[in-house]
C-alpha cells in the first residue's frame, strides 16, 4: 500500500512540474478589453494577459483578430490558438481550452518510441 502511495505522489508530482511548461498568452487591444476571456479555472498552465500596444511591432503584423489565445510548450512552440470571430469575442468554451492542454500534457507523459534509420 505504501509503494501505491508513493506511486501517486510521484505520478501527481510529474504533472505539477509538466503542467508548468504550458502557457496560455491571451493578447487583446486596449480598446476591446471589454471582451477579455475568462480563464480563470484553466488549470495546469501559466495564464498571462498582454496588450496588443505593448507588444513588439513583428508580433503585432502577426495578430489579425484580437483577443486571441495562443497556448506555448515550453520551447514557445505554439500548440493551439483561439482567435475572436466577428462580433470580437472568442467562441471557444473553457472546457475545449482545457481539453487542448490535458491532451498536450498526456503527450508528454507518454515515453517516445525509439526510431531506427
Amino acid at each position: 500500500m505504501k509503494k501505491f502511495i508513493l506511486c501517486v505522489i510521484f505520478v501527481l508530482v510529474a504533472v505539477c512540474v509538466n503542467g508548468q511548461d504550458l502557457k496560455l498568452l491571451h493578447i487583446n487591444a486596449k480598446w476591446n478589453q471589454s471582451n477579455n476571456f475568462d480563464l480563470k479555472g484553466v488549470k495546469n498552465c501559466i495564464i498571462k494577459y498582454a496588450l496588443l500596444e505593448d507588444q513588439v511591432p513583428s508580433l503585432k503584423a502577426q495578430i489579425k483578430s484580437v483577443p486571441i489565445i495562443i497556448l506555448l510548450d515550453k520551447n514557445g512552440k505554439p500548440r493551439g490558438q483561439w482567435k475572436a470571430d466577428l462580433t470580437f469575442k472568442i467562441t471557444a468554451t473553457k472546457d475545449e481550452i482545457q481539453q487542448r492542454i490535458n491532451t498536450i500534457m498526456l503527450e508528454g507523459e507518454r515515453p517516445r518510441r525509439a526510431t531506427t534509420n
